[in-house]
C-alpha cells in the first residue's frame, strides 16, 4: 500500500469565503488560509489508505468584506487580538468515493472548541474545496442585532485550498 502524502496548503492561493445573510444585504467576507493534508492522492482522486488528517489556520485580521465599516465590527466581535485565528483540525476522514469525503474534526474559534462534520471534495490541481453552515453561536458568538439590521446566526463557510506536496 502506497504512504500517504503530506501536502500544504499555498496559503498565496488559498480562499475562504464566510457568508451570512442579513435582513439588509448578504454579508460576505473572504480570507486566506494555511495549514497541511496528509492523504494518498493519484491524480484528482484520493486513494483510500486510512491515512488522512490535516489542520487549516484562517488569520482573522486579513478578512475583508470590502466595507471598512462591517471589518471594524468583525474584528472587534472576533477579538482577533486575543484570538487572532481559527483553527480546523481534521479528527477522521471518511472517503465516500474517489472525490469526495465525510470529515470531523474541530473548529476552534473565540477560545471555544466544536466538533463538526462536514464535506471535502477533491479538485484537479490538487485542491480541497468543501462548503459548510454554522451556527456561530456555537461558540457563544452573538449575531448584530441593530435597528433594522439582523444579521442570520448560520453562516456559509466555502473553502478552495490548493494543496502542495511537501518536500
Amino acid at each position: 500500500m502506497e504512504p500517504a502524502t503530506l501536502y500544504t496548503v499555498d496559503a498565496t492561493l488559498a480562499t475562504v469565503v464566510f457568508g451570512a445573510s442579513s435582513s439588509v444585504h448578504p454579508v460576505r467576507s473572504v480570507g486566506s488560509a494555511s495549514g497541511w493534508f496528509r492523504a494518498t492522492i493519484d491524480g484528482a482522486e484520493f486513494v483510500d489508505t486510512g491515512e488522512f488528517d490535516g489542520q487549516l489556520e484562517v488569520p482573522l485580521a486579513g478578512l475583508s468584506s470590502g466595507s471598512p465599516l462591517i471589518d471594524r465590527e468583525m474584528k472587534r466581535r472576533f477579538d482577533s487580538g486575543t484570538h487572532p485565528t481559527i483553527v480546523a483540525t481534521l479528527e477522521s476522514v471518511v472517503r465516500a468515493d474517489s472525490r469526495h469525503a465525510t470529515v470531523t474534526g474541530t473548529i476552534e474559534f473565540l477560545g471555544a472548541s466544536m466538533l463538526v462534520e462536514g464535506e471535502l471534495g477533491l479538485a484537479p490541481g490538487p485542491r480541497l474545496v468543501g462548503t459548510g453552515e454554522f451556527d456561530v453561536r456555537w461558540w457563544g458568538l452573538e449575531p448584530p442585532r441593530m435597528l433594522m439590521l439582523r444579521v442570520d446566526p448560520i453562516v456559509t463557510v466555502d473553502v478552495d485550498l490548493p494543496l502542495r506536496a511537501a518536500r
